[in-house]
């Protein structure tokens, strides 16, 4: 499940366009580009086209053609589209403008400086009283580059009693670090933990665990995984698939509710529309966390949800 949203937060940031208010002429083609977007390329197709019905209603009296400032207009074609949708993400954007003395970065520069800063996403990994692990990750991030990071975390943690991974404020990144987490918690042969199914709605893929880890496996270690309503996509397919596999035990806030996986569309004028183009289900629940967020097992404020958790392990 990868996140392409990183992508967007770079380039939307990172390059110059408007110094000039749109035109009329120039909204309503913004506009009307919208609902086709969304009815070809949402991941289940009866949706999107219901979604690109009402907003249609939204174009029929000119509503936009008075937002000519380009943040204004992608303010409210936000607000509306998620008032349909009731998804958050569908979103449009528009680039900003830079001063005139800086220069524009490459999203993978950007995203290879964010790496070194926050040390590829393990940003605190201690040994509690009681010999109890815990691993703060921030993010996960780019997993050719993380997985060593990954590999030394795991290990320092692999004699404890008991783990705790804190995932609080953590709004993704890519699979690949998460999912060799996971694998430390299943052993015997490859097993079936979701299907993504695609806007087309004829083609699937299928995740499984796989015994790629280095170090043990935690399979009798207990487990709690610490949320808040900040913890988003990969992070709560995370503890998401851990809590409905039995694995661990979810103790915090309900989080964010963003199960789909998004990609971005060119707008006219430089703008963009993010639309959800697929969805995993899990193979236990049927379903997935998609606006629901994922449920704890002991819901508490998220600054006590540590406090709660070393209580619990008492």
């Amino acid at each position: 499940m990868k996140t392409i949203s990183i992508f967007l937060l770079f380039i939307s940031s990172a390059y110059s366009i408007y110094s000039q208010n749109l035109s009329a002429n120039q909204v309503r083609e913004i506009t009307e580009k919208i609902p086709i977007l969304i009815s070809d390329r949402y991941v289940f197709l009866e949706k999107g086209s219901e979604i690109s019905k009402q907003f249609q209603i939204n174009l029929s009296p000119n509503k936009y053609v008075k937002y000519t400032n380009p943040d204004s207009l992608a303010q409210v074609l936000t607000k509306d589209i998620r008032e349909i949708s009731n998804d958050g993400h569908l979103y449009v954007s528009v680039k900003k403008n830079l001063s005139s003395t800086e220069e524009p970065l490459e999203w993978e520069e950007i995203e290879r400086k964010d790496e070194i800063e926050k040390n590829f996403g393990f940003t605190k990994i201690q040994i509690l009283e009681g010999n109890i692990g815990y691993v703060k990750i921030v993010e996960f991030m780019h997993p050719k580059r993380s997985f060593p990071t990954a590999v030394a975390a795991m290990k320092m943690v692999e004699e404890t009693k008991a783990l705790i991974i804190d995932l609080r404020n953590n709004s993704g990144g890519y699979p690949g670090i998460m999912e060799y987490i996971l694998n430390h918690y299943f052993e015997g042969p490859p097993e079936h933990l979701h299907t993504t199914y695609f806007a087309d709605e004829k083609s699937t893929d299928k995740t499984y665990t796989s015994d790629l880890i280095h170090g043990k496996l935690m399979i009798n270690k207990p487990l709690y995984v610490l949320i808040n309503s900040k913890t988003g996509s990969a992070a709560e397919y995370f503890a998401y698939t851990l809590q409905a596999f039995d694995k661990a035990i979810i103790v915090g806030e309900n989080s964010a509710g963003a199960a789909h996986m998004n990609d971005f569309f060119d707008l006219p004028h430089d703008f963009k529309i993010s639309i959800s183009v697929a969805a995993p289900i899990n193979a236990k629940t049927n379903k997935n966390w998609e606006l629901t967020g994922v449920i704890p097992d002991y819901k508490t404020e998220s600054n006590r949800a540590l406090e709660k958790t070393l209580d619990l392990l008492k």
